[in-house]
């Protein structure tokens, strides 16, 4: 006899991906939606945000573990997100994955944000599936070890 699918139990590793919130932040909403598909195909809970005012707002209400980051978007830039959140206590060590085809203006206060946060990683555009996801994983590892010490 064979169990319907939706009867088996569900695998821890489902479970913690399941309650695992990330938020997508890009101004071009395509690449915004293609990052939210391939981690909600995976298991997580996404929300989108296209710019950076949305995105810190989305940050209180949302709570997200991890986020996907553009640097270049118009009015409050990735790098302004990134240091606004870094600043709050409540928000300083959620992992930032920033995503961009970077633009050598912004690669000076990118690389010094990335050489001084450890919760901060970096993806170049255009990126695979499994270049993203194992940075997802990489970056919730590094965060889950950093709330037990």
């Amino acid at each position: 006899m064979t169990v319907p699918h939706s009867l088996l139990p569900e695998s821890p590793v489902a479970k913690a991906k399941a309650a695992t919130r990330i938020l997508v932040v890009d101004d071009e909403p395509l690449l915004c939606r293609m990052l939210a598909s391939i981690l909600q195909r995976t298991g997580y809970q996404v929300e989108t945000a296209y710019n950076g005012a949305e995105a810190v707002a989305a940050v209180k209400r949302f709570r997200p573990h991890l986020i996907t980051l553009d640097v270049m978007m118009p009015g409050m830039s990735g790098i302004e997100v990134a240091q606004t959140l870094r600043a709050d206590q409540e928000t300083a060590t959620i992992p930032i994955i920033f995503i961009t085809a970077l633009d050598r203006s912004v690669s000076q206060d990118l690389q010094r944000i990335l050489n001084a946060d450890r919760y901060t990683y970096h993806m170049d555009k255009p990126f695979n599936r499994q270049q993203l996801l194992i940075q997802v994983e990489t970056a919730l590892e590094t965060r889950t070890q950093g709330q037990e010490s």
